[in-house]
């Protein structure tokens, strides 16, 4: 069972990032890098803005925390399965 739940670990911050990457990419940016201006919000890749409604920056926004959960998560997951697996 706890191999199955550090495998399901690894797995699911792997697929968080993944996921952050490809809306990334698909819509020019992320929030942390971007910003909000007037009402008009922005998010930033690479130093180019692209203008996204208030909707997407919050998406955007959250992604990007949740990533900062599940991308160490995955490590720690790893690590264990990687010491399970030397014993």
């Amino acid at each position: 069972m706890r191999r199955r739940l550090l495998q399901f670990g690894v797995f699911a911050g792997l697929c968080n990032f993944l996921a952050f990457w490809v809306a990334a990419v698909y819509l020019g940016g992320d929030a942390v890098n971007g910003k909000a201006l007037e009402g008009h919000y922005f998010l930033s890749s690479h130093g180019r803005l692209t203008e996204v409604g208030s909707n997407v920056f919050t998406y955007s926004r959250c992604h990007v925390f949740s990533i900062v959960i599940t991308h160490p998560l995955a490590m720690v997951c790893a690590f264990l399965l990687n010491r399970d697996r030397s014993k």
